[in-house]
């Protein structure tokens, strides 16, 4: 049994991750953001979309410390 990839688009995007549909608008063409599949049907640029996992293992390397010293500052 083949396990589903679940693909989301730019548009469900803010509702998982807290960022704006401009926010991975521009990471697009800026070069930021999950990595993303670009659709092509024949000389046109077709959807957009996301695997879930690669925006979960994207969010997950944005994670960091807090540096704080013994005293919490």
């Amino acid at each position: 049994m083949s396990k589903q990839i679940e693909l989301l688009t730019t548009k469900q995007l803010p509702e998982i991750t807290g960022f704006s549909t401009s926010y991975f608008e521009k990471g697009r063409i800026l070069g930021y953001g999950p990595r993303f599949i670009r659709s092509k049907t024949g000389g046109r640029v077709g959807k957009i979309l996301y695997r879930r996992t690669d925006v979960e293992s994207w969010l997950s390397d944005m994670m960091c410390e807090p540096k704080g010293g013994a005293d919490g500052r």
